[in-house]
């Protein structure tokens, strides 16, 4: 029988066991459907009798896939993360081929093969992405599983290509997967048997599950692929935070901590106290690489609350940039040692709103630590935090275990992505899944709108949806979680919950409701609802799991939104808010890329104030720059949306034409040169200024392949341009088009 299965949820639905079986339909009739119906309509569903296991065999799947997933997250290699994919299916499941298929425009390319000779694995027939039971399977995300081939009901397109299929290597058994990624399905992993068998429910689950882990793992390597060269340093904090997530105790992240921060900061010294009620500071790693750093017993380093850097920032929860320890008065010097030129860095870090330990690093010498690695370890301070409360929690709830391991995975899941979006969505699935709930919404708290705005969900049905923003006016329920940073359960049978929540609990169909803040740094920054359509009971170990989740999640949403702000003031020029000339270079090579591999045509514009010298001069440069903003409004405004415009340097600005030829990027130009010759920059204290501008055109491919060659052609026409006075000129042909280029004051000559 071939049919389609719905798809396993994301993750591992508990560590203890596979999801509940999914349904398949029974073989039809010879002469048509269960109910009569034509043979190509959907058959009746049924249970199929699971094929026998032992009591070992879901322990062992477990472990398979624990394995798998934890290899996966150790590599952003994609071919790596493919071949391990189908040697580990080709062993677990025992078949006898394996192949992962990845979508490739309007083809699914084969990219990995196990268990299939070479001659097998070069005379694999191509197949569309619409094509037979691959295309369904790529249509609706769902398995697809045949145990005969033979003895199956097929279309036509899927019996057609089975006969292709079998022309090059014979099977009779089909077992198809699904890779789900955000935007939609990715590819898919076969897996095949010589011989009719019947796949279990154990089988489609374990493929299922281990396909979310490979779609995983193979959008976690594109996104550090496009990361790495522009966030080395954050790529490096990630790993770090990774590392130290996956330790089980508190003296392996202790460990973790100062080797990680070596990668970061340089130091000569490197401590991390714990702090133990009432008021004990205590050492649980130390690092030292020079002379008396070198060796120093950890009882030595203990100290207290007030006591030394280390006790001040732990006491008052502040971070320390010491530039010359020995002339600032809170300093004492550690037993056994000199006191000697130093510099240090102290930060707290604070788990839930307070302080639970500090990181300290020293180096010789003055002023040797910057404002830059305050920063970057006030970051790591925070994932460190929560490795270390994480740890703890672990050594004191060993019951809890399974519930922690998802804990480490999706922390290791967040520090591989800095996209605000995901990692919200990441937040929401792992919780959701972590509660069995039947949704859980991530929203961000617009305290100037007084609204909720959703970051990011997960549900059970894919038909829901939730609305894009929430009010808080009339839910003080809401209002009071977000204030005072607590934890609210609400049941709809409850006469004492808050008439407004009950209400719209009742309108969604939902009976339980459970809100959290998401706290960065002391602040709510948003909040966690988990909502059930059954009533809900958690004991407090439980909640107080969640809510390490919550506290967790919002660090790497925070870390993700800061770092996505940061993004885009580094791509932007602050005073036209164009792309600058970085962003410029980037973009038009990538570009550049798009249209060799689609054909498409791309034009690039130089623009050039022509004796904007002579505005500087006469007005000052406070008054040049007013007309350079006049400037960018007045391209901008002649501009698509599909555009980029950048500000090249000074005076000289770009621009971008994505799918422009010649012929378009000249109508461009001239609207642009209209634009000039119609308005002049008006300012109240000097009157009418006229600006002009000389401009060249480049076009992709005739006058340059390369982003350099592009903007070298381009800059060329714009000085023949400025040459011949008033004209502007393309690259290649060299045809005049009138432009004022006189730039002056009203009423001067």
């Amino acid at each position: 029988m071939a049919a389609h299965l719905d798809p396993v949820r994301a993750g591992l639905r508990a560590l203890g066991g596979i999801v509940a079986p999914a349904h398949v339909p029974a073989p039809a009739p010879p002469n048509g459907s269960p109910d009569g119906s034509p043979a190509h309509e959907p058959a009746t569903e049924r249970l199929p009798d699971p094929s026998p296991t032992t009591a070992d065999e879901p322990h062992s799947r477990l472990e398979a896939v624990l394995g798998i997933a934890e290899r996966l997250t150790g590599t952003f290699d994609r071919a790596e993360i493919f071949q391990t994919v189908v040697n580990e299916t080709l062993r677990v499941l025992d078949v006898d081929g394996v192949a992962i298929r990845i979508v490739d425009g309007a083809a699914l390319r084969v990219v990995a093969l196990a268990g299939l000779s070479a001659d097998v694995a070069r005379r694999l027939p191509a197949v569309a992405v619409n094509e037979g039971w691959f295309g369904e399977v790529i249509r609706t995300g769902k398995p697809w599983v045949c145990d005969n081939v033979e003895s199956a009901t097929h279309d036509a397109a899927t019996a057609d290509l089975y006969r292709r299929y079998s022309t090059v290597h014979q099977f009779a058994a089909d077992l198809v997967v699904p890779l789900r990624g955000r935007d939609g399905v990715i590819g898919a992993i076969s897996a095949i048997r010589r011989k009719p068998y019947h796949w279990s429910h154990a089988d489609v689950e374990f493929l299922s599950t281990l396909a979310i882990h490979a779609t995983i793992a193979i959008q976690n390597a594109d996104l550090f692929d496009r990361a790495e060269i522009r966030a080395g340093r954050m790529s490096v904090l990630q790993a770090a935070s990774a590392r130290m997530n996956r330790q089980n105790s508190v003296e392996s992240v202790g460990r973790a901590i100062v080797e990680e921060t070596r990668g970061l900061i340089d130091y000569h010294n490197a401590r991390v106290y714990l702090l133990e009620p009432p008021d004990d500071l205590v050492p649980i790693a130390f690092e030292g690489t020079v002379g008396e750093y070198e060796k120093v017993e950890m009882e030595v380093l203990r100290t207290r609350l007030g006591v030394g850097f280390t006790g001040w920032a732990a006491q008052h929860g502040e971070a320390l940039l010491i530039n010359d320890a020995n002339a600032d008065p809170r300093g004492s010097t550690i037993p056994g040692t000199d006191d000697v030129d130093e510099s240090m860095l102290v930060v707290p870090m604070r788990y839930d709103g307070r302080v639970i330990g500090t990181i300290t690093l020293s180096t010789l010498g003055l002023d040797q630590f910057g404002e830059e690695d305050l920063q970057l370890l006030k970051i790591l301070a925070d994932q460190a935090a929560t490795a270390l409360e994480s740890a703890r929690l672990l050594v004191r709830t060993q019951a809890l275990a399974g519930e922690l391991r998802r804990l480490l995975d999706m922390s290791s899941e967040l520090a591989r992505s800095l996209d605000p979006k995901t990692v919200a969505d990441l937040i929401a699935a792992h919780l959701g899944e972590a509660l069995g709930v039947d949704a859980c919404t991530i929203s961000y708290w617009d305290r100037a709108g007084e609204r909720l705005l959703t970051s990011g969900y997960f549900t059970l049905d894919d038909q829901v949806s939730p609305d894009p923003e929430y009010t808080l006016v009339g839910y003080p329920a809401t209002r009071r979680v977000l204030e005072e940073q607590g934890t609210l359960c609400i049941e709809v049978d409850d006469p004492l919950a808050d008439p407004a929540e009950v209400a719209f609990l009742r309108s969604l169909g939902h009976r339980s409701l459970v809100m959290m803040p998401l706290v960065a740094k002391g602040e709510s920054i948003g909040i966690v609802e988990l909502v059930s359509n059954s009533t809900m009971s958690f004991d407090p170990g439980r909640l107080a799991l969640v809510r390490t989740m919550a506290n967790e999640g919002a660090m790497a949403l925070e870390n993700a939104t800061l770092y996505e702000v940061a993004r885009k003031l580094a791509d932007h020029d602050q005073l036209t808010s164009f792309h600058n000339h970085r962003y410029l270079h980037e973009r038009l090579g990538e570009e550049v890329v798009r249209a060799q591999r689609s054909h498409a045509s791309l034009s690039l514009l130089m623009i050039d104030l022509d004796d904007f010298k002579l505005v500087n001069d006469t007005f000052g440069h406070l008054f040049g720059d007013r007309v350079l903003v006049w400037t960018a409004d007045l391209i901008r405004a002649t501009l698509r949306a599909s555009d980029v415009p950048a500000r090249y340097g000074g005076d000289e600005f770009a621009v971008i034409l994505p799918d422009t030829d010649a012929a378009a990027a000249q109508a461009v130009l001239e609207r642009i040169r209209r634009a000039f010759a119609d308005r002049a920059y008006e300012s109240e204290s000097r009157g009418s200024v006229q600006v002009a501008a000389s401009i060249g055109v480049a076009t992709f491919p005739a006058d340059g392949r390369t982003g350099q060659e592009l903007i070298a052609e381009a800059d060329a026409a714009l000085y023949r341009a400025k040459d011949l006075r008033g004209k502007d000129l393309r690259a290649t042909d060299l045809r005049p088009h009138e432009i004022e280029v006189q730039l002056r004051r009203a009423g001067v000559a």
